[in-house]
């Protein structure tokens, strides 16, 4: 991957947070990133740009340049990411901006002028990415694109410099205030009223003022107790933010020019373990849990509250800092933001070579030696057995492959006495799944024919595949699970391992195995696609009730040891004795699986048809599934009905939901799980916020046909790269 980035803006603050910071991450990373003003005279280079996998353009306004350098990257088939941080896209908007309200006619219509430059160029791009969850709404009304989140994040050296700073240690204190731009008058206002009375109450409190602000408006009679800063650079605005005692980000929340607004106000004094009291803006709230890491104040009483909380309780403000300084560590480093930054870019590279094929894409290069123009794919398997989601994606990708024109083989291990032949196999994955449409079913792995692609879909099938190498010049690991953890350290677990030395092509279940590749193996080659959901299927009800004490569906496996099966019974048993009303339900394994549960609970099993699923998870209020190798499809099913999540916090699993956010990940303890259970069920503003997420989250997750697409297109891609499109004659 090599990313460009055209500077079209001369906006410093959020060109260093949105093209520098990122460049650096993705450097950090060894992806080639580079920057150019959207002037330079290689933005309509030819040559030049034929290098970069992607572009992405950040606030850039439209010029006659700007359509030059779309129309030669259209021609390459190099896809185009329009990158914005702030809604100034929709000049319906425009009114609703306070600074453009106090604008002359003239600074008016230049204004809309500029909004107007910005919305073509959106819409001229093929994808956008955004700050914020709101502005990804916003996006994707106006452009009726798809729109990635990529958060705002610091670098290295904010990150060095913060560890240097001395932090505030006593003495006077600062309420500090990053105005910034002279924009901020109206949301300084939504805290002014508390800001006086503490002003005058607190004798040792002062208004630190880093930026501009009308203070002679706002606190006459009170400039004796605000600090002047001028405005300055991102270096040392960590310093000084590292000596508030507190730190304020307000807003006007009607706004919806505000409400798209970043978070980087809580994100910045975090470094430096800095708590922020906030405005109820979608991304502080999507950042700060109230009490937790920082805190929201709405009205004037909530204001001088949050103000009198933190400046009577010393230990309360230095646990908020700490909490906002681990949570930025967890997502807002380099080292995230990088991660982010590649996974958002290489799905929208992948869609941009399926959105943008040619109507027969392989007959587009002819190959020869196979029925049609597909690629001939061998497919090494353990054997299936009932309900195993793992084996549904596989068949899944092998049915719709062969319906794009591809040539399938299935190969089973004989892993026990189960079946006999090959059409035995058949009639049972038919029965079991659906119809494979694929063009043979071995039993046994001694007839795997010469092809173009041999995958591999568990680590026992690597060993296979590697024997056979020799029949295909490319071999792909179709993994699901980091699967060394299926097993204690023994043969198991290291030959497992073995298999990631083989040097094959990962293509895997989520992106969560792909970054365990990358950092127990060091490969950075692979892809990853998302888990499909069928929405006809899964979708949330007309209106989520939060009625009674609570309804909670558990997803039981007790004979998979990675579920935790043992875990969750002693988490619900701890809930059932505090709150014997709450309803629990076990699902997903064969009624009699669940033996000796020491509590009452409703034995639903197995459920007749897959429909019956969504029906369930749209009538209970939390969803608790345990996966410690890689969620399952189940999780991102529930949340696709609006169900809250509870899962483990393990193994950066915050990764597969898309960051902490969206779900509640529990402690390995039963008290722990039963804490996150009551935090959906006792706190309905909660509840409401994760279905909302998680409904928002699951709108990425594509249809089967699309997940297949997707993994066909990076067959096809790595196929041609190994072999320059060259088909090898059976």
């Amino acid at each position: 991957m090599r990313v460009l980035f055209i500077l079209g803006c001369n906006e410093g603050p959020s060109a260093r947070y949105r093209v520098f910071n990122h460049i650096e991450a993705l450097q950090a990373m060894g992806v080639g990133a580079e920057w150019l003003w959207d002037i330079h005279s290689e933005a309509m280079e030819e040559t030049y740009l034929r290098q970069f996998s992607i572009v992405v353009n950040f606030r850039g306004g439209h010029s006659d340049r700007v359509d030059r350098m779309f129309a030669i990257l259209k021609r390459l088939g190099i896809p185009t990411v329009y990158d914005i941080d702030d809604l100034v896209f929709d000049p319906s908007m425009a009114s609703q901006i306070d600074a453009y309200r106090k604008m002359n006619a003239a600074g008016q219509r230049d204004y809309m002028e500029g909004m107007r430059s910005m919305e073509r160029v959106m819409l001229a791009s093929d994808y956008v990415t955004v700050s914020t969850s709101f502005l990804a709404e916003q996006a994707e009304r106006v452009s009726g694109k798809r729109s990635w989140i990529i958060p705002f994040g610091v670098n290295d050296r904010q990150v060095e410099i913060a560890s240097i700073v001395r932090p505030y240690e006593g003495g006077v204190r600062f309420i500090t205030y990053l105005s910034g731009t002279k924009t901020h008058e109206q949301d300084f206002a939504e805290a002014v009223v508390a800001l006086r009375r503490i002003l005058t109450e607190y004798d040792d409190v002062y208004l630190k003022l880093v930026g501009y602000l009308d203070v002679d408006t706002h606190l006459p009679g009170l400039q004796h107790k605000v600090i002047r800063v001028p405005h300055m650079d991102w270096k040392n605005l960590v310093i000084e933010t590292a000596s508030a005692y507190v730190n304020i980000a307000p807003f006007e929340p009607a706004s919806p020019f505000c409400q798209s607004k970043s978070d980087l106000k809580y994100v910045e004094p975090a470094l430096s373990a800095v708590p922020t009291i906030a405005s109820p803006i979608r991304s502080f709230q999507d950042s700060i849990e109230h009490g937790v890491n920082g805190l929201i104040a709405e009205s004037a009483d909530e204001w001088y509250a949050a103000f009198k909380l933190l400046l009577d309780d010393r230990k309360l403000r230095d646990r908020l800092g700490s909490a906002a300084r681990e949570d930025v560590g967890r997502e807002r480093y380099p080292a995230q933001i990088g991660r982010k930054l590649h996974d958002v870019y290489s799905e929208i590279i992948g869609l941009h070579r399926l959105e943008n094929r040619p109507t027969d894409r392989m007959a587009a290069t002819p190959l020869t030696g196979r029925k049609g123009a597909g690629l001939r794919i061998a497919w090494v398997i353990p054997q299936p057995f009932e309900a195993s989601g793992g084996h549904r994606n596989i068949f899944r990708a092998i049915r719709y492959l062969a319906e794009f024109g591809h040539s399938c083989s299935l190969h089973v291990l004989p892993d026990n006495h189960r079946f006999s032949h090959g059409d035995e196999i058949r009639d049972f994955i038919t029965k079991e799944f659906f119809d494979l449409k694929t063009e043979s079913v071995h039993h046994g792995v001694n007839d795997i024919p010469e092809c173009d692609v041999l995958v591999c879909t568990y680590w026992t099938t690597a060993y296979i595949v590697k024997e056979n190498a020799h029949k295909a010049p490319l071999h792909v690991y179709f993994l699901q699970d980091y699967e060394p953890m299926f097993f204690p350290m023994g043969t198991d677990y290291v030959r497992a391992c073995e298999t990631y030395r083989f040097g094959f092509y990962p293509i895997t279940s989520g992106p969560w195995p792909l970054r365990m590749l990358e950092k127990e193996w060091g490969i950075e080659k692979g892809s990853f696609f998302r888990f499909p959901l069928d929405r006809d299927i899964y979708y949330p009800p007309a209106e989520r009730r939060y009625d009674g004490p609570g309804r909670i569906a558990y997803f039981a496996r007790p004979d998979m040891p990675r579920r935790c099966y043992p875990l969750g019974v002693s988490a619900l048993e701890l809930v059932k004795r505090e709150r014997p009303d709450v309803e629990i339900l076990f699902y997903g394994d064969h009624s009699d699986k669940f033996q000796h549960v020491p509590f009452p609970f409703t034995n639903i099993g197995m459920t007749p048809q897959i429909e019956d699923l969504g029906d369930l998870y749209r009538s209970v209020d939390v969803g608790v599934c345990f996966s410690t190798t890689n969620p399952s499809l189940v999780p991102f099913e529930m949340m696709a009905c609006g169900l809250p999540v509870v899962d483990l916090d393990v193994n950066g699993n915050e990764v597969s939901y898309g960051g902490r956010d969206n779900c509640m990940l529990a402690a390995a303890s039963p008290r722990d799980i039963a804490d996150k259970i009551y935090a959906v069920l006792d706190n309905r503003a909660k509840a409401a916020d994760l279905s909302r997420r998680g409904i928002e989250y699951a709108t990425e997750f594509p249809t089967e046909v699309e997940m297949v697409r997707l993994i066909e297109g990076y067959m096809v891609a790595e196929f041609d790269a190994v072999t320059g499109g060259r088909k090898k004659i059976a």
